[in-house]
C-alpha cells in the first residue's frame, strides 16, 4: 500500500469560494474547477500526489451555504434593504459574501474533526498581519485555537500577513508537529471597514480619528502611487525590509489602478493583491517541505485555509470581525 499523503486546500481567488482536498488516487478521475485550475498546476507535493482528484466538495467545509456563481450568497430580505447600515452596504458592495468569523471557524473546525484533526495530533499555525487587532480574544486566530482546543499557534506572519519567517521559520514550525500528526495553517491579509463604510479604515480604542487597516498594504499602495521605494535590488539590508518587499512585489500588480483616486474599490483591489502575495510566499515555503519524501514519514496531512480578514472597529454593539468568502 502506498504511504497515505494528503494536502488539503481552502484557497482564495478573486472572491470565489474554493475548498479542495488532495490525496493519492487514480489519475483517471480528476475533477476540474475552472476558478482554481492555475493553482492545481503548481507543484505543491511530490509527483505521485500531484496526480490527485478533489475529494472534498465545497459543501464539506462550508456546508449549508447557498452558492451563486462561485460566491457565497448573502441575500438580505427585500424589506430590510433600506435599513442596512453604511458598514453593511459597503460590505455588500466591496466584499460580498463575507461571514462572521465564528461561523467560518465553527464550520471549518467541524470539517477538520471529520478528517481526524484532534487536539493531540494537530499543529496550528497562522500567517496574518502583526497588527494587534488580529490578536484579540475574539480574533480569528484566537477562535481557531479555542475551537481546535490546541495549545496555542505558531505565528508565521509579518507585515500584511506575509509569512516572513521564511524557509527556516517554516522548518521550525513543521518540526513541531506531533508524530504522525496533521498541520493546519490559516493565512491571509486583513482590511478594515469603518462604521461609515470606508474600506481600509477602522475605529481603534482610544483614537478619535479613523486608523488605517492594513497599514502595511495601504502604505505600500500609497508609496507605489507616489513612485517611492521598493526596487527589488535595494531590499536586502534596508531597515524596513518587510515593507520594502511588499512595495517591490506589489508595484507591477497595481498597474491597473495607476492614476485612479483612492477609493473603496482601489483599496479592495490592493487587498486582493495582498492576498496573492501572501499565498505565493506561503505556497513556496510549504512546497519546499512537502516535496520531500521524508516529510510524509511523520506528517499525514496538511490543510491550508486562506482568506481576507475584515476588521470591524471597537465600541458598544459593534459586531464581530468577518472573513471574506475567499475561503
Amino acid at each position: 500500500m502506498p504511504r497515505k499523503r494528503s494536502l488539503t486546500f481552502l484557497l482564495a481567488a478573486n472572491s470565489a469560494i474554493q475548498s479542495v482536498a488532495f490525496a493519492p488516487v487514480a489519475q483517471s478521475n480528476h475533477v476540474a474547477i475552472k476558478a482554481i485550475s492555475s493553482s492545481l498546476n503548481d507543484v505543491i507535493v511530490d509527483p505521485s500526489t500531484r496526480h490527485a482528484r478533489i475529494i472534498a466538495p465545497i459543501s464539506t467545509v462550508l456546508g449549508g451555504l447557498t452558492l451563486s456563481t462561485g460566491v457565497i450568497s448573502t441575500s438580505i430580505p427585500a424589506n430590510s434593504v433600506d435599513n442596512i447600515s453604511a458598514f453593511e452596504e459597503s460590505m455588500l458592495k466591496n466584499v460580498p459574501g463575507a461571514l462572521p468569523v465564528s461561523v467560518v471557524c465553527l464550520r471549518v473546525c467541524a470539517a477538520l474533526r471529520d478528517r481526524g484533526y484532534t487536539p493531540a495530533n494537530t499543529l496550528f499555525g497562522s500567517s496574518v498581519c502583526s497588527d494587534e487587532i488580529n490578536d484579540t480574544s475574539e480574533s480569528l486566530v484566537s477562535d481557531f485555537v479555542n475551537k481546535l482546543q490546541v495549545d496555542g499557534g505558531f505565528n508565521l506572519g509579518g507585515l500584511g500577513g506575509l509569512p516572513f519567517v521564511g524557509i527556516s521559520g517554516m522548518g521550525a514550525f513543521v518540526h513541531h508537529c506531533p508524530d504522525k500528526g496533521k498541520i493546519f495553517i490559516m493565512f491571509g491579509p486583513h482590511v478594515g471597514v469603518s462604521n461609515d463604510g470606508t474600506v481600509g479604515k477602522i475605529e481603534r480604542i482610544g483614537q478619535k480619528a479613523l486608523s488605517t487597516s492594513c497599514g502595511a498594504g495601504i502604505g505600500a499602495y500609497k508609496a507605489i502611487m507616489s513612485n517611492v521605494g521598493g526596487e527589488d535590488s535595494n531590499i536586502i539590508g534596508t531597515t524596513d525590509f518587510q515593507e520594502e518587499y511588499i512595495i517591490a512585489k506589489l508595484r507591477d500588480r497595481l498597474e491597473p489602478i495607476k492614476g485612479q483616486p483612492s477609493s473603496n474599490e482601489t483599496v479592495t483591489f490592493v487587498t486582493n493583491k495582498m492576498y496573492d502575495l501572501v499565498w505565493e510566499m506561503l505556497r513556496a515555503q510549504v512546497n519546499f517541505y512537502t516535496t520531500k519524501a521524508s516529510f510524509w514519514d511523520e506528517i499525514t496531512e496538511v490543510t491550508l485555509l486562506g482568506g481576507i480578514v475584515i476588521n470591524r472597529g471597537h465600541g458598544d454593539g459593534v459586531p464581530e470581525e468577518r472573513i471574506t468568502t475567499n475561503l
